[in-house]
């Protein structure tokens, strides 16, 4: 028998493997073709996922600086500093002062006047009560109050049959149930202004309607009234005596009563020691 001759397969697995390369092959020609006839083609673009960007704030853009032109001299911006405070203005003011309350001198001033016949607007023969409740109104209550006493055994120099004597410091104001100003009745008899020690007197600013009060000289008080009658009292030592009635003590030693020696009593009413 004649040996039958093997005929083999093709091999298509060998041209399915080279035909990738060979299409390969053919397209890069074609693109390096096309390439060298048209260079306007774009490169191909490569995608990238989208991602979300970060929200960021808006940012303001810092002021320009600012620039001296050439030639000017170029002065500093100094740090803010406060306010200096207006120095007062010598021009007068159109607003009101703020209205303040009249010290106690200035209410004594007004309203306590050392009167012949009275204290201020309280005349001798007034009410007692009332007439402690008018000063304390302008001086505060009272430093002492004796309460009515019978005057027979505390000031029996005083006239009637009771007294009263209220102080305020160096002030006292007597009260009694007979008196020239009124008979029976409980009143104001008379007052007296004077410290018991030494000078000045409290409260201060008690004057006579002519501005004498403790303090003033003799000079002054011949100069207000020269028909002053000086002498020198057995009790009381040197006094004065005006022509209305107001009377008073002058220092113990001015017996000469020179100009420079000062008054150290004033009174009005009937004279008692209380």
């Amino acid at each position: 028998m004649r040996p039958i001759a093997r005929r083999e397969r093709p091999n298509n697995t060998r041209r399915l493997a080279a035909w990738p390369v060979t299409a390969a092959v053919v397209l890069l020609a074609a693109c390096g073709a096309e390439s060298t006839s048209d260079a306007t083609i774009a490169p191909l673009l490569t995608t990238v996922p989208a991602t979300a960007s970060p929200t960021v704030a808006p940012t303001v853009a810092p002021p320009p600086a600012t620039t001296t032109p050439a030639g000017l001299p170029t002065t500093a911006v100094p740090p803010a500093t406060p306010a200096p405070t207006p120095a007062p203005s010598t021009a007068p003011s159109t607003s009101m002062a703020p209205t303040t309350a009249p010290s106690t001198t200035v209410a004594v001033l007004s309203s306590l006047t050392l009167r012949p016949d009275g204290l201020g607007t309280a005349r001798f023969g007034a009410d007692p009560e009332q007439v402690i409740s008018y000063v304390a109104a302008i001086l505060g209550r009272p430093t002492e109050d004796s309460d009515w006493v019978d005057e027979t055994t505390a000031f029996p120099e005083c006239p009637g049959d009771e007294i009263r004597v209220v102080r305020w410091d160096d002030l006292r104001l007597v009260f009694s149930d007979e008196s020239p100003a009124r008979s029976g009745r409980r009143h104001l008899m008379s007052y007296v202004i004077g410290p018991t020690d030494a000078l000045p007197a409290a409260p201060a600013g008690l004057v006579t309607s002519e501005r004498l009060g403790v303090g003033n000289t003799v000079g002054e008080l011949r100069f207000t009234h020269p028909d002053v009658v000086l002498w020198v009292d057995e009790v009381r030592g040197p006094s004065f005596l005006l022509d209305d009635g107001i009377n008073g003590t002058i220092e113990a030693d001015a017996t000469d009563f020179a100009d420079d020696r000062r008054i150290t009593m004033v009174m009005a009413g009937p004279r008692c020691d209380a």
